[in-house]
């Protein structure tokens, strides 16, 4: 009976081992490998390894598979969940948005309040997902078309999303998931394009926008940049992020340059030049509305040089290079060796009798 009962162990062991095996063969590739050299040796057939992602190949390099979302999945967080579609769509090459989902209102979350917010469900879905918006031009007449200025849409009905919710032990559980699209094909390579990938490129890799900042200041526009960045990496197409999306880092880093704006980093510069020496002068006018109008400054070599060659002063406001498109006004005259010099500088808003009597005033 004893030797019968073994049998019968066995061939249920090896059956249900054999079922698991065949659950597990959709995501992962079962097989053996030695632990040690004693299973070498004695060739444990039963010794399995923990299963491994298999390595594709997408727009961004070689990177590890991520598995699909599936119902009845369990996640510690919401958190977990989001990350691991986002990955799924950036290899697939589509993007994902956080539709919607409800809070629940818990005490103790808040120290000051006492009172918090919890998400309790959420909803993903395609970024293509939805009705395309069929509004139309204010010019356009009733009796026209109705496909004629209609704005262009990505929004195409898409179906894949996916839905979790708590559960009573906390944790989060994908409720409904469907990842087949209709109406568009999502390929690896269009993950370059889809907002969130590039923004996180440029998060992730702070040399690349080092490069764009030190471009920028040598005087490089913002093209230029991106087309040695794209010479660097063999091409446009095996570029992560787009050329607006350079604009954009350059353009922040400027504004952070000049917090308060150009005018208030201009006035910080004139008042470090006035602290290195008291003969600096500047002065400006404002409208009713304090508004910036007119600025006028001299430094003290200039002031230096009127009183010795002021004989002969050349005013010139024909320079119009900034991008407010202020006229850059110089005076200058000329010294004893026939050589230019300066002798003021101003800004002014209007060319007209009222802005040059104030500045020839002062």
């Amino acid at each position: 009976m004893e030797g019968i009962g073994d049998e019968i162990g066995d061939e249920i062991g090896e059956g249900s081992r054999e079922v698991e095996v065949e659950e597990e063969e959709e995501d992962f590739i079962w097989r053996y490998e030695p632990q040690s050299s004693s299973d070498e040796e004695e060739g444990g057939e039963d010794c399995f390894t923990t299963p491994k992602k298999r390595m594709v190949v997408t727009a961004y390099g070689e990177e590890e598979e991520v598995l699909e979302l599936k119902v009845g999945m369990v996640f510690p967080c919401w958190e977990e969940i989001e990350e691991q579609f986002r990955g799924y769509a950036k290899q697939k090459g589509f993007g994902i948005a956080c539709r919607c989902g409800t809070v629940k209102s818990v005490v103790g979350s808040d120290k000051e309040k006492g009172i918090g917010k919890e998400k309790r469900n959420c909803l993903w879905t395609c970024e293509c997902y939805g009705v395309p918006e069929r509004r139309r031009k204010a010019s356009d007449s009733l009796h026209e078309v109705i496909g004629s200025g209609v704005r262009k849409s990505k929004k195409c009905q898409c179906p894949v999303h996916v839905f979790a919710s708590v559960n009573k032990l906390g944790e989060w559980v994908i409720r409904r998931a469907v990842m087949v699209h209709e109406n568009h094909h999502p390929t690896p390579s269009k993950s370059r394009i889809i907002a969130y990938n590039r923004k996180k490129f440029l998060r992730e890799n702070p040399h690349v926008l080092r490069q764009a900042n030190v471009c920028s200041q040598s005087g490089m526009s913002v093209a230029q940049t991106y087309n040695l960045m794209a010479v660097q990496r063999n091409g446009r197409g095996r570029m992560p992020f787009l050329r607006k999306d350079l604009n954009g880092v350059v353009v922040k880093v400027r504004k952070a340059r000049t917090s308060g704006g150009d005018a208030r980093a201009m006035f910080d510069y004139f008042k470090k030049m006035k602290a290195d020496n008291s003969d600096f002068f500047h002065v400006y006018w404002q409208d009713a509305k304090g508004m910036l109008q007119d600025v006028l400054w001299v430094d003290a070599r200039s002031r230096a040089a009127y009183e010795e060659f002021g004989d002969v002063v050349c005013f010139d406001s024909t320079y119009l290079t900034n991008k407010y498109k202020m006229p850059f006004a110089n005076f200058v005259g000329v010294n004893h060796h026939g050589q230019s010099i300066l002798l003021g500088c101003a800004l002014v808003s209007h060319e007209n009798s009222d802005t040059f009597e104030w500045i020839f005033g002062n």
